[in-house]
């Protein structure tokens, strides 16, 4: 028997995703007035108990609940955190600037304001550091509660359909679906035949691209993605100008594959109707250069503080573990090609090359294996007890950290490889010592032993030719998740 109370329930949502695009800038102001305003008073609290600043504790209810969520939300808007189909840590990125630059003209005009009346000193500006990290996790919470509630609800999501039933849409669908993003819900994939089990078991099939127009009219279709990266540019072109007079936006999927993207720019030729992509190499910049050494000192530093009591405790671990050296110091690739001594804690026998090539002798699986990755995943002669539990939790790379400080490695990089491994490496080299390496980066946290050799250089490729400090922020925090879970870790 059909639920009717079920049937009217999901109309229901449908109205509200067909009305979403209207609805969500409204819900995300109230979000994020109440989240600053809570942030605030957080501040009033402990500037009360703690810093006990004069400006901050006679800030006039005026600016408290009006003037200064106003600034703010008028900042995040400006950097487009109201977006959708935005990956999890891009929109991260997007609240992290917004708050920045609202604070920065907060800052400046209380400043301008003051000058004649009070002395501003550090507390003031501390407290204004304060209120942005409150700020920040106050919105970041409620956003991800907000998302949560709407997908398990249902609701507010963009109606849209596919033209394309392959792997690209495919691809899309799962990335923003597990992308704590306000997505969609596809109401059908327009195409001749489904090219995936995954969306032909989950999906509705609309045939005939060429009646791309009328679904979209009988649909009331406002988003159209054509996730085609192979079409013909001029069936491309075609379908564009039949579908654009009645939807309101279109996006497509350009054949990119294999370029950097993550720095890419557009550079707009309006009269010729010409599109440039500006590929940048941030790493080639001098700033950006000293940019990431800074970031290393002063992590680096900051980590030594809780890191060297550790480092004891884990010198005495080794030393009364196996016999040998405590640190086990090899040569490694660094930048542009030169060597350097790579500081880890000893986690292997010393007879480790004896042992693997006996096992392996032994073992035609775990040769294969090491054939393929370099490391044996499941059990390794070489490997200590120690070293068994170091490696799990990443400790035996500790020492790296006087690597970074030296200016040898970087806290997030390519993988430091070993000069035996200079002719797998092929043609991936020349990118891969265009930096130092890193304690962590993006291989450790995308698998780690589970990756291929060839899997670790591509990712390698890839981190290098899109690097950020934000994306070495992003990889930080992974790394830590990592850590804690052990994924992939040997």
């Amino acid at each position: 028997m059909v639920d009717k109370n079920n049937i009217s329930f999901e109309k229901q949502k449908l109205k509200i995703d067909y009305t979403s695009s209207y609805i969500l800038p409204f819900i995300y102001i109230l979000k994020n007035y109440i989240s600053i305003v809570i942030a605030e008073n957080i501040l009033l609290v402990i500037n009360d108990i703690f810093l006990q600043d004069k400006l901050i504790a006679k800030a006039p209810l005026m600016y408290i609940y009006f003037w200064v969520p106003l600034v703010i939300i008028f900042f995040l808007f400006l950097v487009g955190v109201h977006e959708r189909f935005v990956p999890f840590w891009d929109v991260l990125k997007k609240y992290f600037y917004g708050l920045l630059y609202a604070l920065v003209f907060i800052t400046f005009a209380v400043i301008i304001q003051e000058l004649s009346h009070e002395i501003i000193d550090y507390k003031f500006f501390l407290g204004m550091g304060i209120f942005l990290v409150i700020t920040y996790i106050s919105i970041c919470v409620f956003r991800q509660l907000f998302i949560k509630l709407c997908n398990y609800w249902g609701i507010l999501k963009e109606p849209v359909i596919f033209i394309n039933a392959g792997s690209t849409t495919e691809k899309i669908i799962k990335f923003l679906g597990t992308n704590s993003c306000i997505g969609f819900k596809v109401l059908g994939i327009v195409d001749e035949n489904f090219h995936s089990d995954y969306l032909a078991n989950n999906f509705r099939l609309l045939k005939n691209i060429d009646k791309a127009k009328r679904y979209i009219e009988e649909l009331n279709i406002k988003t159209v993605i054509i996730a085609a990266p192979k079409m013909n540019k001029y069936k491309l072109v075609d379908i564009i100008n039949q579908i654009q007079p009645v939807t309101r936006n279109i996006l497509f999927v350009p054949d990119l594959i294999g370029i950097p993207v993550a720095n890419l720019e557009l550079k707009r030729l309006y009269m010729d109707n010409i599109l440039l992509l500006n590929v940048r190499n941030n790493l080639s910049l001098l700033k950006n250069k000293i940019a990431k050494r800074i970031f290393d000192i002063v992590l680096g530093l900051l980590i030594c503080i809780p890191v060297v009591p550790i480092l004891v405790l884990l010198s005495i671990w080794v030393r009364l573990d196996s016999k040998g050296p405590i640190f086990f110091n090899a040569k490694r690739i660094g930048r542009d090609g030169k060597e350097f001594t790579c500081y880890k804690f000893r986690s292997m026998h010393m007879n480790a090359d004896k042992l693997l090539k006996d096992y392996l002798a032994k073992n035609p699986e775990a040769k294969a294996e090491w054939d393929e990755f370099q490391k044996l995943k499941d059990y390794d002669p070489r490997v200590t007890k120690a070293g068994k539990i170091m490696r799990k939790l990443s400790l035996d790379e500790l020492p790296q950290i006087f690597n970074v400080l030296k200016g040898e490695m970087s806290l997030v990089g390519p993988r430091p490889y070993l000069p035996r491994e200079i002719e797998k490496m092929g043609t991936y080299y020349a990118i891969i010592i265009k930096t130092v390496p890193g304690i962590t980066g993006f291989w450790q946290v995308n698998g780690r032993s589970d990756v291929s050799f060839a899997g670790r250089l591509k990712m390698d490729d890839w981190y290098i030719r899109n690097w950020s400090v934000w994306i070495d922020i992003v990889l930080l925090f992974k790394t830590i998740k990592v850590v804690f879970f052990g994924k992939g870790a040997v």
